[in-house]
């Protein structure tokens, strides 16, 4: 079974790190509080719409977790 997400989770995240949009674009970027810079491109418009499987791993990967799955156990615990 995939693990879903909605696009609050991935907003709150986003901002957890610090990210912030480009010049009114979809592209989020920004030094998180470890140190790490991430990017990451992400379409927000309701914080209950549901997020595909496919644009998670994406923003997973771009995020700098491994899988999905870490990034769903770090959204648990730290938000």
């Amino acid at each position: 079974m995939p693990i879903r997400f909605c696009q609050g989770d991935i907003r709150k995240l986003l901002s957890h790190f610090n990210m912030k949009p480009e010049r009114s674009s979809t592209i989020y970027w920004g030094i998180g509080r470890d140190g790490i810079w991430r990017t990451c491109k992400f379409d927000y418009h309701k914080d209950k719409d549901p997020v595909a499987t496919g644009t998670a791993k994406i923003i997973a990967t771009s995020l700098k977790f491994n899988t999905v799955l870490e990034m769903k156990e770090y959204i648990d615990k730290y938000l």
